[in-house]
């Protein structure tokens, strides 16, 4: 996988996440998303900007950007909240 961020042409290997975790920690659901980092880029810091639309798809779907470059991708929640 390409890195995410525009113009680096490094490996992304360092895939991002985001979880929905119940009190005990455990998760709700937590989908990789079809966005990496390299090894540079995934130690520069960040502001994450997190918007959450109900869709009633019983289904996660991230959007990951940096720039122009997009990565989306759907997954099914399978636990019981």
């Amino acid at each position: 996988m390409d890195c995410l961020i525009p113009n680096c042409h490094n490996e992304g290997v360092h895939n991002i996440s985001i979880r929905c975790r119940r009190p005990d920690t455990s998760a709700i659901w937590a989908p990789n998303t079809h966005a990496y980092l390299c090894d540079h880029h995934a130690g520069v810091g960040y502001t994450i900007e997190i918007t959450l639309r109900p869709n009633g798809t019983n289904a996660i779907t991230t959007n990951v950007s940096s720039g122009n470059k997009v990565e989306t991708r759907t997954t099914a929640i399978v636990n019981e909240p």
